[in-house]
């Protein structure tokens, strides 16, 4: 089967999206990056910021992710040592008297936060206009140290954000009580607020899970109310192509005054976490995209969720407003 027939919906998406860790690019490191199609290699200079841009040096096409090196704030090419920094301006061809002016690789705006790095995209390759939203009051000080876990799996974005919508599957899959939801939408941002339970160890542990989905590639689920905790997972949601996707999930547990506690409710949360993540995984990686699904009462808000993320496809026309971009 061609692959780009299985969804019958544009690829891609306009926004901000995780491509990494920022444990995992220390200074001085190089690192290819696969996603939309394309390829890019993301750096960190001597002075701890890091760049992106695309991966093939404009001179004899060469990739930087293939052998290059950083040189103080730059990605310096492997074949002839032609260097780049973070705006993608040639800063340095060791045997050449002057640069030529047309010596630049496209670059990507980027930005640290909560210890994962972003990039943005859109169509038309132009810097955000707006800023990635900030979550919340959360303050990772009172957080245990995250569990990361990356997942490359077939599927588009748009059917994990809609899982979360899909309320009869957490009885039917996962094993849980039927849900119910609430849904309130706020600029671009989608909030689901969702009481469930779900028996346990002899018992029913009842909770509220709250979703905010702040766009296409990035939301976040609040549990507040576990036993013991509360946690934070981040969702990042990344296409590489047509068909399969880069999903990073970070798990935050909160500190407990008896650490041991912590430990034990941490544990939990990521055993039951990974275990409904299997479940959903062996499904959506077979399962078939249906443009006008039959739909009963108690199916969830499936085509309002489809709404509200058509908005940021590419060739969307745009109509809510956007968080306006902080000054720097």
């Amino acid at each position: 089967m061609n692959a780009t027939k299985r969804y019958d919906l544009p690829s891609y998406t306009e926004g901000w999206f995780q491509i990494g860790w920022s444990k995992n690019l220390p200074v001085g490191s190089v690192k290819r990056v696969e996603q939309f199609g394309r390829i890019y290699v993301m750096f960190r200079g001597e002075d701890g910021q890091v760049g992106v841009v695309d991966d093939v040096c404009p001179h004899l096409g060469s990739r930087f992710s293939a052998g290059g090196c950083v040189q103080k704030n730059s990605v310096r090419c492997p074949y002839h040592h032609w260097s780049f920094d973070r705006t993608g301006e040639c800063t340095s061809i060791p045997y050449a008297k002057k640069i030529p002016p047309k010596a630049r690789v496209t670059a990507h705006s980027v930005v640290e936060r909560y210890g994962m790095i972003f990039m943005y995209r859109n169509q038309e390759g132009s810097a955000p206009t707006y800023d990635l939203p900030q979550i919340g009051n959360f303050n990772p000080s009172e957080y245990d140290d995250p569990t990361p876990y990356e997942f490359r799996i077939r599927i588009h974005g748009q059917d994990i954000m809609e899982n979360s919508v899909d309320s009869p599957h957490f009885a039917a899959v996962h094993g849980h009580n039927l849900p119910t939801n609430q849904f309130q939408s706020e600029g671009r941002e989608l909030r689901i607020t969702q009481m469930t339970s779900l028996n346990r160890f002899g018992t029913t542990l009842k909770g509220r899970l709250e979703f905010h989905m702040i766009e296409p590639g990035f939301h976040y689920v609040h549990f507040p109310e576990l036993p013991m905790t509360q946690a934070l997972v981040f969702s990042s949601i990344v296409p590489v192509d047509g068909e399969f996707t880069n999903h990073r999930l970070t798990l935050w547990t909160k500190k407990t005054r008896v650490p041991f506690l912590s430990t034990i409710a941490g544990a939990f949360v990521r055993w039951q976490m990974m275990k409904t993540y299997h479940e959903d995984m062996e499904i959506w990686e077979s399962k078939e995209y249906l443009t006008n699904p039959i739909l009963c009462d108690g199916d969830g808000a499936i085509m309002r969720l489809r709404r509200w993320y058509a908005q940021f496809y590419d060739n969307a026309q745009k109509t809510q407003s956007q968080v306006p971009l902080k000054a720097s």
